[in-house]
This record gives structure tokens, C-alpha cells and sequence, in this order.
């Protein structure tokens, strides 16, 4: 059996705030727990210019104790609405 240990997820934010807003909800899920986080300021720029800022924050979750694994965790990823583009 195959059982998850460990993820780290890098998300985009837009702001301190938001950064705040979903570690809280991260670290209210009973399904992993958040060992480790950090939050990264970055910068677009053109011709010297800001054109856009927003907060690169990278998290670690553990689903299980490597050495006595207790669940299996199926992970899923949904893409969200995009646009075509066409």
C-alpha cells in the first residue's frame, strides 16, 4: 500500500492579508498538518515600472508519520474555470 507522507504547494496570493486569510483555513483542515510556510514579496516589472506585486507562498503539509503511516490520502487537483482563450 502507498500511503502519502508529505506535499509542498506553492500559491500565488495577492496580498498579506490573503497570505493570513488561507493559512488559517490551511492550518484549520484536519486532514494534514501545516509544518512549515514561507512568503516570498514579488515584483512584475516593465521598463523599470511595478505592473503587478503579489505574495508567493509556499506551504508543507504532512498527511502521515513516515514511519507509522495511519491513512491513505487521495489527493485531487480541480483546474478551476479558465478561459479558452480563443
Amino acid at each position: 500500500m502507498n500511503y502519502l507522507i508529505k506535499t509542498t504547494e506553492t500559491y500565488r496570493v495577492p496580498n498579506e492579508e490573503a497570505v493570513k486569510k488561507l493559512l488559517e483555513e490551511l492550518k484549520s483542515n484536519r486532514m494534514f498538518e501545516v509544518v512549515k510556510y514561507s512568503s516570498i514579496k514579488k515584483e512584475r516589472k516593465e521598463k523599470g515600472e511595478i505592473v503587478d506585486e503579489w505574495i508567493r507562498l509556499e506551504v508543507v503539509k504532512v498527511f502521515n508519520d513516515e514511519k507509522e503511516p495511519i491513512s491513505e490520502v487521495q489527493v485531487r487537483y480541480d483546474k478551476g474555470d479558465f478561459e479558452d482563450g480563443d
